[in-house]
């Protein structure tokens, strides 16, 4: 390679996040790195971008000699992870902002990148904008990080934030559908899915023991109420769908997403809109905290674009940055195991001895009752499925999650003479301070 000469980049895909990284080649006039050709499904369909080296063949790109750095931007496992495995196969460096391809076959083409002496960057593939990727390959991968706790979908925040201001679930997910912040099959992102994705990366690169996010516990938002929102900051606290990581005392990995409260003096609390937080403890640097955007055309491209920059000065300078994923074999700690403080909503029917019968179950696993909140008369009475019901909300000091579980179905099957106390499913989440 003639080092004087720019690096040659070919891109797969130019859609939202591509047609921002060829404008950002275009603005930044960047002497060390060229844009040479773009494979695109149909290189004739009309694009708002200024480049006309288009072609709807990605072997083109794949097997040019001349080309050194591939970008791949079309998303999804295949044909994304066959191109990533091929670019590598024939000595590309290769850029990324696909995070299902990268969480579930990061060994795999980490081990094929070192094998062929490439450098895979993929910067983009959690929270856009975020630097977070390199820095723990890098600065942080020199100390010891005990948690990783953060807001990574930019779709539950924004529909817990219009939840906070009193809009019900299915009013704010309909806003931020026609804000372009959810898809029409938002099931990915309520159900924590996407978090899951992405905190396994974190968590694999900061512990050194691959997590597939299979091995993430997942729930998601769908049946949270305002209801929940009101009573949570009434306690001192908002609610946010949570992603967690952590080494336990007993050296496992703890790594979780669901909807917890998070008390209003925590940093993450105040993240709000579509906006993205990670939050790292860890020795000697103390904290890591930085929020911004997660997603979309202009911060991810700027991630993308960074990889290609940093990887084409390891060109030039002969550096390969190996990913070492296979230090450790931790173990993925048990939920049922995990102790935690939590926040139990349930629908209390019109039964005598109701709220005796409740407290009776609570007591036989051993809850002892932190706070509790019920409102009396008309003006709080709720109409479920045409049942009159008060809502109860009660937090509890820590308990084994297995424990709760436990409790969670004795109360859905609780029945006395006078009837059932409690309508339908009762509703739990986790307190995080």
């Amino acid at each position: 390679m003639n080092q004087s000469k720019a690096i040659n980049v070919g891109l797969i895909g130019c859609g939202v996040v591509g047609s921002g990284l060829v404008e950002s080649f275009s603005e930044n006039h960047d002497k060390e790195v060229s844009l040479k050709k773009i494979a695109v499904k149909d290189a004739k369909k009309p694009r708002n971008i200024s480049f006309d080296n288009l072609t709807n063949n990605a072997d083109e790109i794949l097997e040019d000699p001349d080309i050194e750095i591939v970008v791949e931007l079309i998303g999804g496992y295949n044909p994304a992870k066959d191109y990533i495995i091929k670019a590598i196969k024939n000595g590309k460096h290769v850029v990324t902002a696909n995070k299902a391809v990268i969480s579930e076959y990061g060994p795999e083409i980490f081990a094929e990148a070192k094998k062929h002496n490439v450098n895979v960057g993929f910067e983009g593939s959690v929270a856009g904008g975020i630097p977070i990727i390199n820095p723990l390959l890098e600065q942080l991968s020199i100390g010891k990080i005990k948690s990783i706790a953060g807001i990574l979908n930019g779709t539950t925040n924004f529909i817990l934030t219009r939840m906070s201001e009193g809009v019900d679930y299915h009013s704010a997910l309909a806003i931020a559908q026609e804000k372009g912040f959810a898809e029409s099959d938002s099931s990915f992102d309520v159900k924590g899915l996407d978090a899951a994705q992405k905190i396994s990366i974190l968590a694999s690169l900061a512990f050194g023991r691959w997590i597939n996010p299979s091995e993430v516990y997942c729930e998601g938002i769908t049946e949270i109420t305002t209801i929940d929102i009101e009573y949570a900051r009434e306690l001192g606290y908002a609610v946010k769908l949570l992603t967690m990581a952590r080494k336990t005392k007993e050296g496992e990995i703890d790594i979780r997403v669901h909807p917890a409260l998070i008390s209003l003096n925590h940093r993450l609390s105040k993240v709000n809109e579509e906006m993205n937080a990670i939050h790292i403890l860890g020795s000697p640097f103390d904290e890591y905290f930085n929020v911004g955007k997660g997603a979309g055309r202009g911060p991810t491209a700027f991630s993308v674009y960074y990889d290609v920059i940093k990887i084409a000065e390891m060109i030039k300078s002969g550096v390969f940055r190996e990913i070492k994923i296979n230090k450790n074999h931790a173990k993925i700690a048990n939920q049922d195991e995990i102790v935690t403080e939590g926040y139990l909503r349930f629908y209390l029917q019109h039964v005598p001895g109701a709220l005796h019968s409740v407290l009776g179950v609570l007591a036989k696993h051993g809850w002892n009752v932190k706070d509790s909140l019920q409102r009396g008369g008309p003006k709080h009475e709720l109409n479920v499925d045409g049942i009159r019901c008060l809502p109860v909300i009660i937090t509890h000091e820590p308990l084994p999650f297995g424990i709760i579980k436990e409790t969670l179905h004795d109360l859905i099957s609780l029945k006395t003479e006078k009837g059932s106390p409690v309508h339908g499913k009762p509703f739990y989440m986790r307190i995080n301070r």
